[in-house]
């Protein structure tokens, strides 16, 4: 059996395998490639920028009820008096680490437009070093080409994708634990291969404390990173050292995992955790929305799917070689417990998705599924063709880079940000509202949370379902009160969502006032008179 540490010939690793920087190279200067390619980064994070301001439609991403979670949350919570526990949270919570990002979004914003953009540039920073992370782990030489080449394609894709790729610039939408997964498995990565720091104390503390928070704030964290990269390991541990032993495995990824499961219920005051039942009973449907979702995905992206598939097949090889304890040609240990990693993460997903009974399969659940191979394919192909790798990756970040300026350049003629942040159709509800003094009202679940964190006026808006029961999700106990000021109704809203106007006029009276906003009606009363008839016998 070849020793992780040789080269096929059995002699001593060459530079490119160990990391020793090639001859002639200064130690700590980044040769032209690099900056090049960190120069496209920047480039495209400025392009990013103005794709914003000038309102892009995927801005329609992060304004809509669930999508505004955290600023309404914030908003409450440190300017309203609000506390924590008061709170209806979000299935996952996304303690950490979403609301550890959005706080400084939320201090350097004075508005949701400003906060949404800071946190979409701040999560797109933090999901690039991360990459950089990983790189450094996985790959012996080109790691900023390799890296700043995924940073760059991961924008365009989440501006030209939709999801699960847009989810780059969205709050609590499960990609803050998709970066965590990451920096994981770097830190594994580099554990197995016994790097300084990483084999001590403090990197089995990070490991254990990121499995721990993030499985706390989100429990898909378990589902695609913790359980995939705890079973890579497994099969890897041939040869392993005493830092990545199984035992060790066990004691740094599953069991703080695990106790943050354990935790949730004693850390957040109203649960709403989805009960996790898996079975064959929805398999059909789940098989046929997953089958939607890659129609819509895949569709027009052939050559997406043709790379995914292909890492997904290399995956595949390099667990059928470390299953016969034979290393794989070609590609380095690091590399083929990413390729693992990564196949492994996808078939998870794929598998729970399919037999869940209780939650529908939604695109967003495959951000880690369809990224990582990316990752895993990028990084092998970087470590195949070696140095010759800087020029088609720098190539790739150029191209790349400029078709997110032509995006920049094409969006400027655009309406601005104001026509999603702040519609006429808000500006409409806040005219009538400041006019009569009113201030906290009642909307259907689709309203609520929009019009509250768009509004100028500090509304406060709590949700009601059509049979005018209190709903009680992703929203604070603070807000229900025993009567309102008014009432929004969505005359457009589906059925299920749109409040009975006629059977709140018959139980208050007609309103002092009716106004039209768009497709939404305001029924204004009299400061604090509005009731909420109970909900009819039965429902």
């Amino acid at each position: 059996m070849l020793n992780r540490n040789t080269d096929i010939a059995g002699g001593a690793p060459p530079a490119a395998m160990t990391g020793t920087p090639a001859p002639g190279r200064a130690r700590g200067r980044l040769p032209v490639a690099a900056l090049v390619a960190l120069a496209c980064w920047a480039a495209a994070l400025g392009a990013l920028l103005l794709i914003f301001q000038a309102g892009h439609p995927v801005q329609g991403h992060l304004v809509h009820s669930d999508a505004l979670y955290l600023p309404v949350l914030f908003d409450d919570v440190l300017t309203r008096g609000g506390s924590l526990s008061d709170w209806y949270l979000t299935p996952a919570p996304y303690f950490f680490p979403d609301m550890l990002v959005y706080l400084p979004a939320w201090l350097g914003g004075n508005s949701a437009f400003q906060q949404t953009l800071l946190f979409a540039l701040l999560q797109a920073v933090l999901a690039s070093g991360a990459l950089y992370f990983l790189a450094r782990q996985a790959l012996p030489r080109e790691r900023m080409p390799a890296a700043a080449l995924l940073a760059i394609v991961f924008v365009w894709l989440g501006l030209h994708a939709d999801d699960p790729f847009v989810r780059l610039f969205s709050s609590a939408h499960h990609y803050g634990a998709f970066i965590v997964a990451l920096v994981l498995a770097a830190l594994w990565l580099g554990r197995d291969a016994g790097r300084g720091a990483l084999t001590g104390k403090a990197g089995a503390a990070a490991l254990a404390a990121l499995g721990l928070l993030t499985t706390l704030s989100d429990a898909l964290f378990l589902v695609q990173a913790v359980l995939p990269l705890l079973a890579a390991a497994l099969l890897y541990r041939h040869d392993a050292p005493q830092a990545s032993s199984p035992r060790r495995a066990l004691l740094l990824l599953f069991l703080p995992a695990l106790l943050g499961m354990l935790s949730y219920k004693l850390v957040v005051a109203h649960p709403t955790r989805y009960s996790s039942r898996l079975g064959l009973s929805r398999l059909t449907d789940n098989l046929a929305e997953l089958g939607k979702i890659g129609a819509t995905l895949f569709g027009e992206r052939p050559l997406l799917a043709a790379t995914v598939a292909l890492v997904l097949a290399l995956g595949m090889v390099c667990i059928g070689a470390a299953l016969r304890k034979r290393p794989l040609p070609g590609l380095t240990r690091p590399l083929q417990l990413l390729a693992a990693f990564a196949t492994l993460s996808c078939a998870a997903t794929l598998a729970v998705m399919l037999l869940s009974t209780t939650v529908l399969p939604v695109a967003r659940y495959l951000i880690s599924a369809l990224s990582l191979p990316l990752i895993a394919g990028v990084f092998a192909l970087a470590h195949l063709l070696g140095q010759h790798f800087r020029y088609p990756g720098v190539a790739l970040c150029l191209v790349f880079t400029g078709l997110l300026a032509a995006d920049a350049w094409k969006a400027r003629a655009q309406d601005d940000s104001a026509s999603y942040y702040y519609t006429e159709r808000i500006a409409c509800v806040d005219r009538v509202l400041a006019a009569a003094a009113a201030r906290h009202g009642i909307a259907q679940y689709w309203d609520a949370k929009h019009l509250q964190g768009l509004s100028r006026s500090q509304l406060t808006l709590a949700q009601y379902t059509p049979e005018l029961e209190p709903m009680k999700w992703i929203t604070s106990e603070r807000f229900f009160r025993p009567a309102y000021d008014f009432a929004i109704i969505a005359n457009g809203a589906a059925g299920e969502f749109r409040l009975p106007v006629a059977r709140l006029i018959a139980f208050n009276g007609e309103p002092a006032q009716t106004a039209q906003c768009g497709d939404l009606t305001v029924l204004v009363y009299a400061t604090g008179t509005l009731r909420v008839p109970a909900a009819a016998p039965g429902k």
